[in-house]
């Protein structure tokens, strides 16, 4: 269980380095576009579309992160309230619910990128593929990461409390 539990740790680190990666990018894309506007009166054709691409990873993969470390909409109210085995039943509905839905983005996913992902994108001489992967990916890691958290549940180890949770306060 420890080998799985550092492989996913290691998926999950990879995941959240790319998003912030492709985050970044998005602020320089948008930032070099402000100044070109604005500076320069040139703008790269591209600037739009990219971004919004960029968007669409960081959000797909954003949310399979957040089912890592359990930071979704988790019935709070009750989960507060339950102890033993009502609570134990709720996770487990919890974590079904989850990986039903990375499953269905999973398997939708795939057939989506078939269908549609060999036709062109705007503005840049590239297929769709490169931005609609974002669902079938994102679909694996919260299949992934919703049975690494009910396997922990089950064998007595949550396998998240070496992650920690970055919080802004302002």
């Amino acid at each position: 269980m420890g080998a799985f539990h550092k492989l996913v740790d290691t998926v999950s680190q990879i995941t959240r380095y790319f998003t912030l990666i492709l985050a970044a990018g998005i602020f320089a894309i948008i930032l070099f576009t402000i100044v070109s506007r604005y500076g320069f009166t040139w703008v790269l054709s591209w600037s739009e579309e990219v971004p919004r691409y960029l968007l669409i990873w960081v959000s797909f993969l954003s949310a399979a992160v957040g089912v890592d470390i359990s930071d979704h909409i988790a019935f709070d109210l009750f989960s507060q309230k339950l102890t033993g085995r009502p609570l134990a039943v709720l996770r487990l509905a919890i974590n079904i619910g989850i990986f039903g839905f990375g499953f269905l983005m999973l398997y939708f996913g795939i057939g989506f990128v078939r269908d549609f992902g060999p036709d062109s994108m705007e503005s840049i001489p590239f297929t769709n593929v490169w931005y609609y992967t974002a669902m079938p990916v994102s679909g694996g890691l919260i299949v992934l990461f919703a049975l690494r958290n009910q396997l922990g549940i089950w064998f007595g180890n949550e396998g998240r409390a070496q992650v920690k949770k970055f919080e802004v306060v302002i």
